[in-house]
């Protein structure tokens, strides 16, 4: 016995060793396999601060933890944080894991995950960081499945997540989702054929977005379900279960298969309750306001189906059925209430596309505080057409809606008018059959009046709409928002077919106002979107606009022409008065058509275009005519002058310019530098400088005090801007009444390489420059100097020099015999290659002109043809109607023919009078150019 203790105690020694050794010499063979398997399958940073080991807490199993687990994205998401976890642990068989063959999981646990998903507009998605097989080939073909991608295998009994925290932000689909305090549990023999599965996930808050309508806010969600699991062949039946939403709660049959691609369903659900206070609860404003104390009454049912195949090309056929029973409610310290709420819709769909669906809404009614409003309608969408009749009509008093919900932080007042009539085909309106389709009524809007916090206060003075079916005539919009007032008159084209098939929504209006205060506007809208749920939250991709992004994104289902006269304008520091010019909203892009404006002291003209088809960089491209801006003004107003032209700060006078300009714009819709491409001229008879240390520096080496306050005059310099990069060409203009010449170069790092070109005394030259010989000339010398610096900073850093008069001299009294001989010759030819190049000047202005007037005619004709046949057109149309209104609409027709045909004729002239200027502006280019080469070659002579 007591060699058996012994021998018993040698044991128990050993296995405790052994349960304390083992995590120890398996850690590194785990986080060895554990950063193996991540390098090998995934694209993407895998990071974290430890892995714990332990053979003690789930014995004979071995746990293994990971602390502070982070999986971040590369190239476009390299800023992009896709997952991190305050602890993932697993429980692993302990003897797979000693034979390393196939280690297998039996436990999972996530503590704490935060998972940020994101898809751009082109689909690219952070979550795909699955490494491509870039060993295989098209020819070769795989003739079995390989089952050595990983050695781990789930033998799942239990799968937890704790407090998790999930966004989904899909710009694609634009489809925003965001799960606060997910918890889930998942508990079963998962290795087991055949199973049952205990499932319980809670969310304290859900919000859903889509397509500009919130679906829900921060509603919870709780789904307690026992599944039966054929996990062999994926079949999963509903038992017992119940889902929740808010106070909702339903109840699920029927099963889910998953066998391979498509999934197979059989489901139905219906409320297990039939309280209308349930469906109250999915009301935010409702829900979170005093709620239990709300005085309900009424019936509420809510089923559905979903039966088929589902997969990338089929739905399962489905089906709703909503109906809401003399619904009531009040609120205790309320003195009036909605009652007559009363809700009959059945949604059908056929399995298929998704194509093939019926809304039919047999009645929708509600009285608020007195106010009754009803509606109904049918509409059958299939793939050949879509069906609809309906109605809606009623009055609201929005003064009355303080009497029946709490609303502190909002004051409304006003009433809202409708009485809307639709019937018809879809096909009848897309193929111009008016007559065929009944379209009619009018929706107005009187002295409506809403304040809000932190939102500028809006008033609709009234807003007047008559419906038909071939437009939406807007009759009056007259309103406020904030200090701003906005004039609207125009009409609406395509609605019907916007609404139901998402297409082009067409508008034309006269737009006018009195004050435009942007940045009112755009301040409150920046902080209503910073603090929406669609901020990501964490770091962002620099490809991406974050929420504080200032960006304005242009929609690209709207095709709006607006006629604008806007009396004053007020955005960041400018204010522009006398705005007239038309300006096109279109495909996600905004274009200005000359528009003229009063601005910084002086005049603009402006054509070109903002771009927000790629949201992340949107594009400027302008072209600017600007006349006697004030220069102090300018400084103040644009951060790039500030950048590019720092002397600027001690100019004063005025300017005028012609500027082509190009660039993406970053989030606070400032140019992006190194993506700056300009090009254009400055000008200006009325410039001052003053206090400038340039030129108190040159000023004091050339002892020419004029050059410490000087006065620019003739100054007239082109330049150019390539990536960033500026390039000044050289020109002549007086500084303090003296002829320079200036011309460099200020690269995208501010650094300067100018020559300024002046005249000196030969005194003070020789000074400057040791090797210009003084003595007996007199005369002043040409001297160069070269700045160099920074913008910010720019220094003289040296001088040089051309040859002196009294060297000149010199040269001549040696030469001048022979000067004499060759004086008439030269002269000659010189007189010749001007008179040649003279000729050939003229003949490629007078072929431009002649090209010019030909453009215009062209142009004219067509134009003349197209009201031509418009107006052929309508006659036709009025010859073959067979009735009265048939008639009408034809005469109707008519004028809107011939009017867009003058429009487009309108177009064709402006269009053809812009090409001719071009050309006759390139001519006269071409012309000076062979002149100024002719010049050249007669000075050489």
């Amino acid at each position: 016995m007591k060699k058996f203790f012994k021998i018993f105690a040698i044991v128990l020694i050993v296995l405790i060793a052994v349960i304390i050794l083992i995590p120890i010499i398996f850690k590194g063979k785990i986080i060895e396999m554990a950063q193996e398997e991540a390098n090998k399958n995934l694209n993407a940073k895998v990071e974290f601060a430890d892995l714990n080991v332990s053979l003690i807490k789930n014995f004979p199993n071995i746990s293994a933890e990971i602390e502070d687990l982070s999986i971040a994205g590369v190239d476009t998401f390299r800023n992009d944080t896709l997952v991190t976890f305050k602890k993932f642990k697993a429980v692993l068989n302990l003897m797979s894991v000693i034979s390393g063959d196939e280690i297998k999981v039996k436990r999972i646990l996530l503590d704490e995950p935060n998972i940020n998903v994101i898809v751009l507009e082109d689909g690219t998605a952070n979550y795909d960081i699955a490494l491509e097989d870039t060993t295989a080939t098209e020819e070769e073909v795989p003739t079995e499945t390989d089952t050595t991608e990983s050695n781990f295998q789930i033998a799942l009994k239990k799968f937890e997540i704790k407090n998790a925290n999930i966004k989904y932000d899909d710009r694609q689909g634009d489809v925003y989702a965001e799960l606060e305090n997910l918890n889930f549990l998942l508990k079963g023999d998962m290795t087991e054929d055949l199973t049952n599965l205990d499932l319980l996930l809670q969310i304290d808050s859900v919000t859903v977005k889509s397509g500009g309508v919130r679906y829900l806010k921060k509603a919870k969600v709780v789904f307690d379900s026992e599944l039966k699991a054929d996990l062999e062949n994926s079949i999963y039946t509903f038992k017992e279960n119940e889902f929740q939403l808010n106070e909702i709660k339903l109840g699920f049959d029927g099963f889910v298969e998953m066998p391979a691609e498509d999934i197979i369903m059989d489901m139905t659900f219906e409320t297990k309750e039939s309280n209308f206070k349930d469906v109250l609860s999915l009301v935010p404003a409702v829900y979170m306001t005093d709620f239990e104390g709300v005085e309900t009454s009424g019936e509420f049912k809510f089923s559905g189906y979903a039966k088929g195949t589902y997969n990338d090309l089929i739905m399962p056929a489905f089906g709703i059925d909503l109906l809401v029973k003399n619904g009531y409610f009040k609120y205790p310290d309320l003195p009036k209430s909605v009652k007559d709420i009363n809700i009959s819709v059945k949604v059908d769909a056929k399995e298929g596309t998704g194509d093939d669906m019926t809304i039919d809404l047999k009645k929708a009614s509600i009285t608020m505080a007195g106010n009754p409003v009803s509606m109904f309608a049918f509409i059958n969408m299939t793939a050949a057409d879509v069906s609809m009749n309906g109605n809606v009509k009623g009055k609201i008093d929005l003064n009355s809606v303080k009497d029946v919900v709490p609303v502190d932080d909002t004051e409304l007042s006003g009433i809202v008018k409708a009485d809307l009539n639709f019937k018809g085909n879809l096909s009848d309106i897309e193929n111009e059959n008016y007559e065929k389709f009944d379209a009619n009524g009018n929706l107005t809007l009187e002295k409506i009046s809403v304040t809000m916090e932190d939102v500028p206060k809006v008033d609709i003075k009234k807003a007047d709409m008559d419906f038909s079916p071939q437009f939406v005539d807007l009759k009056q919009f007259d309103a406020t928002v904030g200090k701003s007032d906005l004039h609207l008159k125009g009409r609406i084209d395509n609605l019907i077919s916007y609404v139901f098939k998402e297409e082009l929504l067409t508008g034309t209006f006269n737009f006018t106002s009195n004050l435009l205060d942007l940045n009112e506007l755009t301040a409150s809208s920046s902080e209503e979107g910073a603090g929406g749920e669609e901020a990501s939250g964490g770091e962002s991709s620099g490809d991406e606009t974050g929420a504080d992004s200032e960006i304005v994104e242009i929609p690209d289902n709207i095709d709006f022409t607006l006629n604008s006269s806007l009396k004053k304008v007020l955005y960041d520091e400018l204010t522009i008065t006398n705005l007239v010019g038309l300006i096109i909203i279109k495909d996600s892009k905004l274009d200005m058509k000359q528009l003229r404006m009063n601005m910084l002291g002086g005049s603009m003209n402006l054509s070109g275009s903002y771009d927000t088809k790629k949201l992340d960089k949107p594009v400027a491209d302008l072209s600017m005519n600007i006349s006697n801006f004030n220069i102090p003004q300018v400084y103040q107003a644009f951060m790039t002058i500030q950048d590019y032209v720092p002397i600027a700060e001690n100019c004063t006078g005025d300017i005028s310019a012609n500027i082509n300009l190009n660039t993406i714009l970053d989030n606070e819709m400032m140019p992006v530098l190194n993506t700056l491409n300009s090009s254009g001229n400055l000008n200006s008879n009325n410039i001052s400088i003053k206090d400038n240390r340039l030129f108190n520096n040159l000023a004091k080496v050339t002892k020419q005090n004029k050059y410490k306050s000087p006065r620019l005059s003739n100054f007239d310099i082109a330049y150019t801007v390539k990536d960033g990069n500026l390039t000044v060409e050289e020109s002549d203009f007086k500084i303090a009444g003296t002829e320079v010449t200036l011309g460099g170069t200020q690269n995208i790092d501010r650094s300067l390489d100018f020559d300024l070109g002046m005249i000196i005394p030969n005194s003070i030259a020789g000074n400057l420059i040791s090797n210009i010989p003084v003595g007996s000339s007199k005369k002043d010398v040409d001297v160069t100097a070269n700045i160099g610096g920074t913008s910010t900073d720019p220094k003289i850093v040296g001088f040089t020099s051309s040859l002196t008069e009294d060297i000149i001299d010199e040269v001549k009294e040696k030469v001048e015999e022979k000067i004499e001989e060759v004086k008439e010759n030269v002269k000659e030819k010189a007189d010749q290659i001007l008179k040649d190049a003279r000729k050939k000047a003229d003949r490629v202005i007078a072929e431009a002109e002649n090209q010019a007037k030909n453009i215009r005619s062209n142009a004219k004709k067509a134009g003349d043809r197209l009201i031509s046949e418009a107006g052929s057109q309508g006659d036709k149309l009025i010859r073959e109607a067979r009735n009265p209104i048939a008639k009408k609409a034809a005469e109707l027709s008519k004028k809107e023919l011939v009017k867009n045909a003058k429009n487009q004729a309108t177009n064709l002239n402006n269009k053809a009078d812009k090409e001719a200027n071009n050309v006759i502006k390139a001519a006269n280019t071409k012309a000076d150019k062979i002149m100024s080469d002719a010049n050249t070659r007669a000075n050489k002579l």
